[in-house]
């Protein structure tokens, strides 16, 4: 059965939507790289470091487990590229996990297991936590456009 003139408008209103949310959560990504992520009492490190070697800080535990975040923030893109109905769950999981990064007060500093107070959370944190919101909050509304037209 053909669309009718008010239905293909949604779809290709809700498709310009879907390329808006990949567009600018994986631009917010790819910014927060290049950005201070957080400080500790002997230096800075930038997102793009958190990214190489959180998975490995991952393992002990601490504010390192919010690396985490990452699986489930690329999932949620794959799954909206896809048009599945789960991406905004995998995008709610990514944006509560990286939101709980600022409850942790110190985190592991090197491969040595020292551990240092977290003195500073930097912009490439916000950029990060932004695209998981982005991510989150656009596939949801997808979904429920989704939902409310069917």
């Amino acid at each position: 059965m053909p669309f009718s003139d008010d239905e293909q408008i949604l779809v290709e209103e809700k498709s310009k939507l879907k390329t808006v949310v990949l567009i600018v959560g994986l631009g917010l990504f790819v910014f927060s790289l290049f950005n201070i992520c957080f400080c500790t009492d002997n230096n800075c490190r930038t997102s793009f470091e958190a990214l190489l070697i959180g998975w490995l800080a991952m393992l002990t535990g601490g504010a390192a487990i919010t690396w985490l975040a990452n699986p489930f923030l690329v999932i949620a893109w794959v799954l909206l590229t896809k048009n599945k109905k789960y991406a905004w769950l995998f995008g709610l999981t990514a944006s509560l996990i990286s939101i709980s990064f600022l409850k942790f007060q110190v985190i592991i500093e090197n491969e040595a297991g020292h551990y240092n107070s977290i003195t500073k959370v930097g912009l490439g944190y916000w950029l990060w936590l932004a695209s998981c919101l982005t991510t989150f909050i656009g596939s949801l509304t997808i979904r429920l456009l989704k939902y409310k037209n069917a």
